[in-house]
């Protein structure tokens, strides 16, 4: 199965850029952003689940997994 999820961002300046990749938290998230961290105040809207962003769909998970039983 698939999950998405679509999250739209505010427009940042660069220095708003530059400070948050001086902070270190881009680099280890695959997409460069933490949306549970302080990059949190340049999101605008999420479509989708949330815990798809953060990591893992686990209800959806959860519900195929009750499904192929």
């Amino acid at each position: 199965f698939v999950e998405k999820t679509e999250v739209e961002f505010y427009p940042m300046t660069e220095p708003e850029i530059r400070a948050y990749v001086a902070t270190g938290d881009c680099m280890d998230k695959a997409g460069a952003y933490g949306i549970q961290t302080q990059f949190s105040v340049y999101v605008k809207q999420i479509k989708g689940d949330y815990n798809n962003v953060v990591g893992l769909p686990i209800a959806k998970l959860y519900h195929e997994l009750l499904q192929n039983l």
